[in-house]
């Protein structure tokens, strides 16, 4: 890892999978400074942390009804910082969805699922 005490943003509108997400990932490196934010504009107000990394739900209107999704998310984080890596996380395993946010700047798009943390932890490694 480049950066050996990431900051990494987690913002999903599940909290039992963002805090054992969060749980997987300082287990694995002790350094990592890991914030959760249950909706996107949760997060944008945060950014001025500087984070090394976001991890992004897809679908975050699902408890909040007028909650941004995670592709008006996606955007905004790219626009305000073009160099931040987000890392997509979605149970849509539709090929359309996964090919839209790379298009709007997601370095990679995660199917949650059964590998979905160790996934995400190999590419945290890759791109901090």
């Amino acid at each position: 890892m480049k950066n050996y005490n990431p900051t990494i943003f987690i913002v999903d509108d599940e909290p039992l999978l963002t805090e054992l997400l969060a749980d997987y990932l300082k287990d694995q490196n002790q350094d990592f400074n890991v914030l959760t934010f249950p909706t996107g504009e949760a997060c944008l107000t945060q950014l001025d942390l500087n984070p090394n990394l976001v991890i992004l739900d897809y679908y975050l209107n699902s408890k909040e009804k007028n909650a941004a999704n995670g592709i008006d998310i996606l955007r905004e984080i790219k626009r305000r910082n073009k160099n931040l890596p987000v890392i997509m996380l979605s149970s849509q395993k539709k090929y359309g969805t996964a090919s839209q946010t790379i298009m709007y700047g997601a370095v990679h798009y995660v199917i949650k699922g059964q590998d979905a943390f160790q996934e995400i932890f190999q590419l945290i490694k890759a791109n901090t």
